[in-house]
């Protein structure tokens, strides 16, 4: 009984400290380049019609901010996509991949390259 009851709360621990690290936010965070003749407002179009295509198809809490140098190689720029959570980033990324997803991201590739990228999760410090 004792050993059923030692792993019933083994699991149940696993499960809410699994709940917990999944309510971190993630921060995805691409790194691009304007092809030329496109400015940063073409690509600010484009983000604002996939961030609204991403909040009426995943969730409404997903945010998409610009990042631009203000010292240094201003070449390149961020983007930076934030999700408050593991699972939502990967249905996010599931959405994508569909044909309408895909769609919506080739307007991307029109303005920009963006050949790098990292998932990053976001811990506050208090």
């Amino acid at each position: 009984m004792h050993k059923h009851l030692r792993t019933a709360f083994t699991t149940l621990a696993i499960f809410c400290l699994s709940t917990v690290a999944l309510a971190d936010p993630v921060a995805e965070v691409f790194t691009c380049k304007l092809h030329d003749g496109k400015t940063m407002e073409d690509a600010k179009a484009v983000n604002k019609v996939w961030l609204a295509w991403m909040r009426a198809n995943v969730a409404e809490e997903i945010t998409s901010t610009a990042a631009t140098a203000v010292v240094g190689d201003s070449d390149t720029f961020m983007y930076v996509d934030t999700y408050p959570n593991l699972e939502t980033w990967a249905k996010g990324k599931a959405a994508r991949e569909t044909d309408e997803g895909a769609a919506v991201e080739s307007g991307f590739d029109a303005v920009m390259k963006c050949p790098a990228n990292r998932l990053w999760k976001l811990q506050r410090a208090d």
